[in-house]
């Protein structure tokens, strides 16, 4: 089992950077406490409570890749301020879940059958990894296909040319203005493009 954020999902990635940056903001110190697992891993925990002694942590076998951890699009946090790692009394992981449910992460703590309070995961693919199974088949297909999301986000655009069309209006305005230097070394990324037209669509509204 790993903590290193590293290894997951790059949209995973950039959200839990912003949920770290909310959380600073609102004072709630949190840490991640786990990232992926492997098959073997995940098994070891399905055994507790059923095979193994303990209390049942978990629904999902690893052999059948049935945790989001082994997708690589989830993560464990603890809370991080010295008043006990797991301590909602004051409803810190509902705060938390909240956070996390801002910026398009699924909280465990709203689940019905396993409620997991220290638990987000990517919403984009559903509450279970069927959609992953079933397209992918298994995690290292499935890690096989993230080039062209960090090809996406590692893109860059130099000139009006290169941007595309629903943003080339707002980027026109931009050079028209005078508010870049050089039309050609723009150096912009998707996501900044995206800020630049939801922020001149909201000047117009």
């Amino acid at each position: 089992m790993g903590r290193s954020i590293e290894v997951l999902h790059p949209e995973l990635k950039k959200k839990i950077e912003e949920l770290k940056k909310r959380c600073s903001a609102a004072g709630l110190k949190i840490g991640i406490s786990e990232t992926w697992r492997t098959v073997e891993e995940q098994d070891k925990l399905y055994a507790k409570g059923r095979t193994e002694p303990g209390n049942i942590v978990t629904n999902a076998r690893g052999s059948t890749y049935s945790s989001m951890h082994q997708w690589y699009i989830a993560f464990d946090f603890f809370r991080n301020d010295g008043k006990g790692a797991y301590n909602n009394s004051d409803g810190f992981f509902n705060k938390e879940g909240l956070k996390g449910e801002a910026i398009g992460l699924e909280w465990g703590g709203n689940w019905k059958s396993f409620v997991d309070l220290p638990h987000f995961q990517l919403a984009s693919w559903g509450s279970t990894p069927d959609k992953l199974k079933a397209q992918y088949k298994n995690p290292d297909n499935f890690k096989k296909s993230w080039s062209e999301v960090i090809e996406m986000n590692e893109k860059r655009y130099n000139n009006e040319s290169e941007v595309p069309d629903w943003a080339k209006d707002t980027i026109r305005k931009i050079i028209e203005a005078g508010a870049i230097a050089d039309k050609d070394k723009l150096d912009l990324s998707e996501d900044m493009l995206r800020v630049l037209v939801i922020a001149d669509r909201l000047a117009k509204a």
